[in-house]
């Protein structure tokens, strides 16, 4: 956790030195300080707007703990016979306490694809999908057809008990993501 109170007093120290004034006196440095040289005062200001940027996400999360989960905890969690990516999640996070962010099928997914088992397409130039590689195909990982309530036809990929037991049993690895 970041301390906000040192983060913002760093932030207007820095500040002050980019405007070549002596932080702990607020008098102006002499002329000739290192601090005055142009190149250095940019980064001081470059710095200070990034502390002001950590201080504004900092304070903008929830307070919430990052998603973490042992295997062991993962091997407890059931599977069904097929799901999406979507619903699997939904399980697993059904188990999480309540001050932990959830698990992000976003991160799931880029693990899979980080090692083998999804590529991204581009199904129109503008939607992007995830779609199994034969590696995925081989650990469970399929494509079916259905319609949706239009009756127009959609891909869904779909995760069988044995690639949701893989992402179970490799919940730590993919949750360091």
């Amino acid at each position: 956790m970041i301390d906000k109170s040192k983060l913002k007093t760093a932030q207007v120290w820095i500040e002050k030195l980019a405007n070549g004034i002596n932080p702990l006196t607020s008098e102006p440095v002499k002329e000739d300080d290192v601090i005055n040289n142009v190149h250095i005062s940019r980064c001081l200001f470059y710095v200070s707007e990034m502390l002001k940027t950590v201080k504004t996400t900092e304070s903008a999360s929830d307070g919430k703990k990052p998603f973490w989960m042992l295997a062991s905890e993962a091997a407890k969690i059931s599977t069904t016979s097929s799901s999406g990516i979507a619903q699997f999640v939904r399980a697993i996070n059904e188990g999480i306490p309540a001050d932990m962010k959830k698990l992000s099928i976003t991160s799931v997914t880029k693990w899979l694809r980080i090692n083998g088992y999804l590529y991204e397409s581009s199904k129109d130039g503008k939607h992007k999908a995830n779609l199994p590689t034969e590696k995925g195909n081989q650990l469970g990982i399929t494509v079916r057809f259905q319609l949706n309530p239009e009756g127009q036809e959609f891909q869904q990929v779909v995760y069988d008990t044995a690639a949701q037991r893989f992402i179970l049993n490799n919940i730590e690895a993919i949750a360091s993501i």
